[in-house]
């Protein structure tokens, strides 16, 4: 049986769900390539301002599909090619405007963790286990995912895990940065109340914080200009006035996200 990433949206809450049951949702390069069509098909999606990414079947992603490796990264050549439609993916997960939450059961394994730090949020069950283990396979781990992985729990720990490629409880995962919250049970309702809650808030400000953010990650010159262009963007949109109003007349703002 193949795997597959597929959506579905329900109302402003996108989830993204990968599924290889036979290989604990590990995810194969055809899969690389349905992850990125989602992500596109959500982002094109204007009611859409959360989406939840989860694995099915208990885990999250058990790593890249190692039984494709002898064909697909047989040289440097080849294993660059492989690397780059991957990144093609987590660049699109990375960047899209909407709020990415990385909902983790059970295992979260290299080319999961590749995904889960290039989400907003990680939310990790208290099951969940964490591992980078390309020194097991001989391996290097791809540019883009190192450099999110230190950007999120610093060089140490990023060595640490990668050196040792030991494997992390969730309450370790969380104590280093890896994850933001061990949701300890009912996972699926404390993810959904956190979606909620941010989809109730302007989509625009948080887009505008994302890009802000961002640019701050890529360093440059530009981050003046990117802050500017998104508080100018911010301040003439009609949520702004809808904020306002709604202040004064002590209601809950409706926003558009325009």
């Amino acid at each position: 049986m193949s795997g597959s990433v597929t959506t579905r949206v329900i109302g402003s809450i996108a989830e993204i769900l990968i599924t290889n049951p036979e290989r604990k949702n590990a995810i194969s390069q055809d899969m690389w390539g349905q992850l990125d069509d989602c992500i596109r098909l959500v982002d094109s999606n204007d009611y859409v301002k959360v989406v939840i990414v989860h694995g099915g079947d208990g885990n999250f992603v058990a790593g890249a599909d190692i039984s494709e490796f002898k064909d697909l990264r047989q040289s440097g050549q080849s294993s660059h090619t492989y690397d780059e439609n991957t990144e093609k993916a987590l660049l699109r997960l990375r960047r899209t405007s909407k709020v990415t939450i990385a909902l983790i059961e059970g295992y979260c394994i290299g080319g999961g963790v590749s995904i889960a730090v290039a989400c907003d949020f990680r939310i990790g069950a208290a099951d969940s286990i964490y591992q980078v283990p390309p020194a097991r396979l001989g391996i290097s781990y791809p540019l883009g995912s190192l450099s999110r992985l230190v950007e999120l729990v610093g060089p140490t720990n990023a060595k640490w895990m990668i050196f040792t490629a030991a494997r992390l409880s969730a309450v370790e995962a969380e104590s280093i940065g890896l994850i933001r919250s061990v949701a300890s049970d009912a996972i699926w309702e404390y993810v959904d109340d956190l979606a909620r809650q941010i989809s109730e808030n302007a989509p625009l400000s948080i887009m505008a914080t994302k890009r802000v953010i961002e640019a701050l990650s890529n360093g440059g010159d530009s981050v003046a200009d990117v802050a500017n262009e998104m508080s100018e963007k911010t301040l003439s949109s009609r949520d702004y006035l809808e904020a306002l109003e709604a202040f004064s007349q002590k209601r809950q703002p409706k926003f558009e996200g325009r």
